[in-house]
């Protein structure tokens, strides 16, 4: 008879997903100290003075020597947030009423911790968005004090600030303290990333009612490049609407007014009575929708408009101008984004900020629809029914003339529940594919997670090759399938680890009976745990002996010396000091050191949802959807229809595009149209 196993209650979820938050920082200086102090070396290589190398030289003494302590007092202080979250205080922006005089370490600080959290958050706000999401679920289900948001718990703020709380608490010096929270970024980033896919999936194995939408029918981060061609257009229009900006005597007397607010509202009245062509009938000229705006901008000059009037007409006619001649976006679907320019310019007169933001409702609904041009291509059999989906939005824009923000929204909000439906029926054949593919990324991760525990506890406490060799033949795979089983750092990962340590605690010499007397107390536990484990993975009586025996021969050398063979050890833990010769080295070297690889960046950017050009096709295909990304950096792509998949990690993908035979296109209609109308406007090459 089949027993359905017990499901934990949503309280206990809650308390397990405490304790595997808390237990990722709670080794995170062990796994982490290479990276950080390369790191460090690349900092200090920078800025050759005397402070900085004497501050950089006591973060690289405790790394070395205080590993261990600085995990403990990391995962404490993480521990004492959930206990009590406002054992940290919030910023001192959040009282305004309150002043209070910090000093420049203090401030430094300050900058450092929100520098590092915003850093995060940017790039984790997808991860962050599902985990926190299920987590809020489960916390509704646990009928817990909703003061305790799981959102502000697990942010990468709070766990920034828990790291610097716990250099405090060590009394590391301020600037020191500063200077290895501003170096340890990266592996943190890795960290949080690798926590909360592993949290969420744990969570998804639960049966938690009221479970969010999916990640398509929630907003995608924003992906803003380092200079957005927005806000260049926006200062564009700004400086037309200048007296000298161009427009001449017909601009009329409030052509001084820089800001929308300042200027008649003529234009803005007229729009609801103006008439022209229907905008989706093609031109006989070029085969695009007519421009309605175009001969709007005629007769406006002829009425005297405003000059920030005008330039806001000029700058959307040309914004529409470069969509509605985009190749990407086929014809049907251009002749319904046709029927939105008088709407968009009435959200842009209004809200010139049309421009700069990218999440502003009108331009997320244009780029909804630039994306539907894709998912359902003409030909398609979907096309028809997503067709009729867009004509509902855009009629539900122009019915409500007077309030065209609002309209953009509430049609936004229906096209993604519908698109959302119909991605769900498509991801259901996927189910299969991505649960083999998360499957294998989490035994990887599993092994390397539990090899960075063998190798660190290798480096500090010397143990015999032999005893190595065959902890990384036995008890890595055993960890690994602990990982795979318990999705994440569970209960019985995290005992493993426990067992792992106090094996490599019983292979060195105690230096006081106490001690003595301890660890010959514990290696029974230690053995039976350890046997348990390997029995678990199918090891044979031959190989358990073989195991055994070259643990026991280790341990005999200080239990009774003169019977045991002592083997040569692996390692002896010394902290590494770094001289300025070092490090001057180091920064000879620096400049010889390759730029970040652009193809391999482009490849880690990519979202589910987003699109990849392939000529020739690859695996049959010469466009392609991101239906699946991995924390590990495998893709799952499919056709429009998710029928048609093939997986290739992101490096592989980066291969593609060095070659040219990989292309990966703006994801965002406005935002291409955007680029294209600012070197119009400024004549920038670029």
């Amino acid at each position: 008879m089949n027993i359905q196993p017990v499901q934990p209650s949503p309280a206990a979820l809650l308390r397990e997903a405490d304790a595997r938050m808390a237990q990722a920082l709670d080794n995170f200086f062990q796994r982490s100290r290479v990276s950080i102090q390369d790191t460090i070396f690349r900092a200090l290589a920078m800025q050759m003075t005397t402070s900085a190398i004497a501050t950089g030289q006591t973060c690289l003494d405790w790394l070395n020597a205080y590993p261990e302590a600085l995990s403990t007092a990391f995962a404490d202080q993480f521990r004492r947030h959930l206990a009590q979250p406002e054992t940290f205080p919030r910023r001192l922006v959040d009282h305004p009423s309150e002043l209070q005089l910090v000093d420049d370490e203090t401030l430094k600080r300050q900058l450092a911790e929100e520098k590092a959290a915003a850093y995060m958050t940017e790039i984790l706000r997808a991860e962050m968005m599902l985990l926190f999401g299920r987590m809020g679920a489960v916390q509704r289900a646990a009928q817990e004090n909703t003061e305790r948001n799981h959102a502000d718990l697990y942010s990468p703020l709070a766990v920034v600030r828990a790291l610097s709380r716990a250099l405090d608490a060590l009394g590391i010096d301020p600037a020191c303290g500063t200077f290895l929270l501003q170096n340890v970024h990266a592996p943190l980033l890795d960290t949080l990333k690798h926590t909360y896919t592993a949290l969420n999936q744990f969570l998804g194995t639960a049966d938690i009612p009221d479970l969010p939408a999916t990640r398509a029918a929630s907003p995608s981060p924003p992906r803003r490049s380092d200079h957005d061609a927005g806000l260049d257009v926006l200062a564009h229009i700004r400086s037309a609407a200048t007296p000298s900006g161009g427009y001449g005597p017909a601009t009329g007397a409030a052509s001084a007014g820089l800001f929308h607010a300042a200027t008649p509202r003529s234009l803005f009245d007229s729009l609801a009575d103006w008439h022209a062509l229907p905008a989706g009938i093609p031109d006989s000229r070029t085969g695009t929708p007519a421009l309605v705006l175009r001969q709007l901008q005629q007769d406006a000059r002829h009425a005297d408009a405003g000059a920030f009037d005008l330039a806001i007409l000029d700058a959307v006619a040309g914004l529409f101008e470069c969509i509605l001649d985009d190749p990407g976006v086929s014809p049907r679907y251009k002749a319904e984004i046709a029927h939105l320019q008088i709407p968009a310019l009435r959200v842009a007169l209004v809200a010139p900020d049309f421009f700069s933001d990218d999440q502003h409702p009108a331009r997320r609904l244009i780029d909804l629809m630039g994306l539907f041009s894709r998912r359902f291509p003409e030909g398609n059999a979907t096309h028809l029914g997503a067709l009729a989906q867009i004509q509902a939005a855009c009629t539900t824009i122009l019915r409500d003339a007077d309030h065209p923000a609002e309209a953009f929204a509430q049609a936004y909000d229906a096209l993604s529940a519908w698109l959302a439906g119909e991605n769900a029926r498509a991801e259901a054949a996927l189910t299969a594919e991505v649960a083999n593919l998360e499957h294998i990324e989490r035994q990887e991760l599993g092994t390397l997670l539990a090899l960075e525990n063998l190798h660190d506890l290798t480096e500090r406490y010397p143990a015999p090759e032999s005893v190595l060799r065959r902890l990384e033949a036995a008890w890595v795979p055993y960890m690994a399938s602990l990982y795979v089983a318990e999705s994440g750092e569970g209960p019985d990962w995290r005992a493993a680890c426990l067992t792992l340590q106090n094996l490599f605690l019983s292979l060195q010499a105690p230096d006081s009976d106490a001690t003595r007397e301890n660890r010959l107390l514990s290696i029974p536990a230690i053995n039976t745990a350890l046997r348990r484990g390997l029995l678990a993975q199918g090891a044979e009586p031959a190989q358990l002996k073989d195991f055994f025996s070259a643990i026991t021969a280790t341990q005999e050398c200080w239990i009774r010396p003169a019977v045991g063979q002592r083997e040569a050890m692996v390692s002896s833990f010394t902290p590494l000091r770094v001289s300025q010769a070092q490090i001057e080295s180091l920064a000879r070297q620096l400049p010889d050191t390759q730029e970040a690889d652009p193809a391999l960046q482009q490849s880690q950017q990519l979202i589910e949802g987003d699109w990849v050009d392939f000529d020739p096709p690859y695996e049959g295909l010469a466009t392609a959807r991101v239906a699946w990304v991995g924390v590990r950096g495998y893709l799952l792509f499919c056709d429009s229809e998710g029928e048609q998949r093939f997986s290739l990690d992101r490096e592989h993908l980066a291969d593609e595009i060095r070659a040219g035979r990989a292309r990966i296109p703006e994801q965002s209609l406005t935002r291409n149209a955007m680029l294209r109308l600012k070197t119009r406007l400024t004549g920038d090459p670029a």
